[in-house]
Formats: structure tokens, C-alpha cells, sequence
């Protein structure tokens, strides 16, 4: 059962429960959105003894106005904080079961992943710069498959610090692709293809950038000058990445 007057007790009085149907109650507690809303959560008494701390999928639902997770990758981010606050989801709902001794330290962990969740927006940047190479992969590995991707080329035995992203085959020499997040990244793909140009090796170099704007202008400049065709983004390679390829098998 859950004990209201404890609850009052560890919320110092600043909670207040109003039961929705039958043993099922809304919490109303000094937790809020970022946007200051308060937090849904309900509580709901199981028949096993245990509560169910959920916020009946609308999380997920004021998330979507903004925010969409709509990709494998976004999937995946999303459960992975879900598993690291130990919170289930089911049908868009998020919950956690718990005994009724530990409710208020379980009301509290639920609040801060609800908090996370609906935050997911608000670094939307950083998820897509953590994705970047995951969505390289996938495009490359998925929709270039007449191109004989090989992931991880070393075109240098004894050099397994001049790593090629991919080796991709289109036309009478091999094209190294890099996918680019950030200047370290540009600088070492600058020096590779340099090092592969000493070693006499033939090939073309083509660069992926996550953001080539978000490189300073001396790593845009150097990198420029070192490789044979850039995009500016992903989904400028993805618009257009085939079309350059199959003009490679062409010339």
C-alpha cells in the first residue's frame, strides 16, 4: 500500500497524491520539467505488494513535440539511459517497480531519468556529433555495398597509425574515405594522405565532414589542399556520395 503520510513526512510536506482510478494516483511534488511543468508520475499499487512509479508515456509524448526518436542510433541512446537509471519502457511508458519502503528514493531516481529523457532536445547537438561516425558506417556499409567497402584499411603495413575509414572501389584506383568530426580528425587525414603520397601509393581521397564550418580555417585549408573531393556533411554525402562515386567507375 502506499503510505501517504510517509510520503508527506520525506517530501517535508510538499506533496500531494489524487487518485485517478483505483489504486492508481497522480504524485504532485516540487519536480519539474525544464520548462517548469511539473513532472508526471503515478503511482500504482501492483498486486504483487510493489508500486508502480510510471508517468503513463508522457514523457515521450511531449518529447515528440520537438524531438523525435526516430533512428536505430537515437533507439539506442534512449534505451542506454533508460538501463543506466535501471527504468523499463513499455508501449512508450516509462516505469519503475519498487517495494513501498523505497518509494520516495525510487520517486527520485524516476524524476531525474523523466528530467534526462525530455532533455534529450535540448543536446540535440551532441547526439548528433556521437552519432556521426555510427551513421558513416551505416550509410557506407548499407547503401555503398557495389562500391566493396573495407572498413579499417591500413594501405601501410607497418604504419597502423595511417588508418583509411574505408577503402571503397570505383574506378582504376581505390578511394580512401574519411569521415571527419573535428579538427584532430582533419589533421590526421591530412598527414595520412601525405604519408600515402610519399609511399608512392595510388588512390583517391575523399572526406566526409560532420561539419567542415566547424573547422578552423588553417585545418579546413590544409585538408583541402591534401584530399580530392570533400562534403561538407553527411547528408550532403548521402545526397550525393553515389553520384561522385559512380563518376569515378565512369572516368
Amino acid at each position: 500500500m502506499i503510505s501517504t503520510e510517509l510520503l508527506q513526512r520525506q517530501f517535508a510536506g510538499h506533496v500531494r497524491l489524487n487518485e485517478k482510478r483505483p489504486g492508481v494516483y497522480q504524485l504532485y511534488a516540487p519536480l519539474y520539467y525544464e520548462d517548469g511543468d511539473m513532472l508526471d508520475i503515478y503511482l500504482q499499487e501492483l498486486p504483487d505488494g510493489r508500486v508502480r512509479v510510471s508517468d503513463y508515456a508522457m514523457t515521450l509524448m511531449r518529447l515528440s513535440y520537438t524531438y523525435e526518436i526516430d533512428t536505430e542510433n537515437k533507439e539506442r541512446i534512449f534505451q542506454a539511459l533508460l538501463s543506466e537509471n535501471r527504468v523499463s519502457e513499455e508501449d512508450g511508458r516509462l516505469y519503475l517497480d519498487v517495494a513501498p519502503e523505497r518509494l520516495y528514493p525510487s520517486i527520485m531516481q524516476f524524476a531525474q531519468t523523466v528530467a534526462k529523457v525530455s532533455s534529450m532536445r535540448m543536446y540535440r547537438r551532441e547526439i548528433v556529433q556521437s552519432l556521426f561516425y555510427e551513421d558513416l558506417d551505416e550509410f557506407v556499409l548499407q547503401d555503398l555495398l557495389r562500391f566493396g567497402p573495407r572498413p579499417c584499411v591500413y594501405p601501410i603495413p607497418d604504419r597502423t597509425d595511417l588508418e583509411v575509414d574505408y577503402q571503397l572501389s570505383a574506378g582504376p584506383r581505390p578511394i580512401y574515405l574519411f569521415g571527419v568530426r573535428d579538427s584532430s580528425k582533419a589533421r590526421l587525414v591530412t598527414i595520412s594522405c601525405q604519408a600515402f603520397r610519399l609511399g608512392k601509393l595510388s588512390f583517391r581521397a575523399f572526406a566526409v565532414h560532420q561539419d567542415i564550418n566547424s573547422l578552423n580555417a588553417k585545418d579546413r585549408t590544409r585538408i583541402t589542399s591534401t584530399v580530392d573531393k570533400q562534403f561538407p556533411d553527411l547528408g550532403d554525402f548521402r545526397s550525393h556520395g553515389i553520384e561522385f562515386l559512380e563518376r569515378e567507375v565512369a572516368a
